[in-house]
């Protein structure tokens, strides 16, 4: 088995940890336009900044790169918008080197691919941090976050349903009473079905929105250049011990 030699650099983690994405005379700063656009909280959005530059860090010292988990690879893109941050002062002056964000080939081959990449990336993660990567953060089961989102709301209204279906059966009940329970519990159950399907419907569009848009990326120059990823949002090609 092939051993992966990672050169760490602590220089470039301070630089890329100590580089601001926010403007200072700015009204409207980075993190706030990610935090509305994303409708987080300004601390989560911290968070995810911080482990934004923790992915690029990996991506410039790891041999193959580093794959990103969605909430990160949702700073990236907001950080690609900017253009003259990210390319004119971010690159060639904190990383030494261009970053390029690749759109994905797609594929049950390339999506498998990817998702052995990002296990790799978090337990490199663990490793060069001396901690798990976040789980807010880094967590790749949105499909299992849905499910779950699902089963609560019906656990936390069943105890309603189940009251008015009792109290309905109950003999000082007239019949008008239990056609009121009915109703509600088709209304209740109705309900959960359409919040199910809407969440399904955000959970692959964001899907759609990796293969089609996500990728990963590549060190520019003759001595760092890395092939395209694909299947979902890649990461990046394998930067690590290329320098400027």
């Amino acid at each position: 088995m092939e051993t992966t030699i990672i050169v760490r650099d602590e220089s470039l983690w301070n630089k890329i940890r100590e580089f601001s994405l926010d403007a200072p005379d700015s009204e409207f700063p980075f993190s706030k336009k990610l935090a509305k656009e994303e409708n987080w909280t300004l601390d989560f959005t911290k968070k995810a900044i911080e482990e934004y530059k923790k992915f690029i860090y990996l991506c410039c010292i790891l041999p193959n790169g580093a794959s990103p988990s969605e909430i990160v690879d949702k700073v990236w893109h907001m950080h690609l918008i900017y253009t003259q941050n990210y390319w004119e002062d971010f690159c060639p002056n904190i990383l030494q080197r261009k970053l390029h964000h690749h759109p994905s080939r797609g594929g049950t081959v390339e999506r498998e691919k990817h998702q052995s990449w990002f296990t790799d990336t978090v337990e490199s993660y663990r490793k060069i941090f001396h901690h798990e990567a976040p789980e807010e953060i880094w967590s790749a089961g949105k499909e299992k976050s849905s499910k779950a989102s699902w089963l609560k709301r019906i656990v936390s209204f069943s105890p309603i349903l189940i009251l008015l279906l009792l109290y309905s059966c109950t003999e000082e009940t007239n019949m008008g009473m239990l056609v009121t329970a009915v109703v509600f519990g088709i209304i209740f159950i109705f309900g959960v079905i359409i919040s199910n399907i809407r969440d399904n419907e955000v959970s692959d569009h964001h899907k759609k929105d990796n293969q089609n848009d996500g990728g990963g990326c590549s060190g520019g120059g003759s001595s760092c250049s890395g092939g395209g990823c694909g299947g979902g949002c890649g990461g990046c090609g394998g930067c690590g011990g290329c320098g400027g």
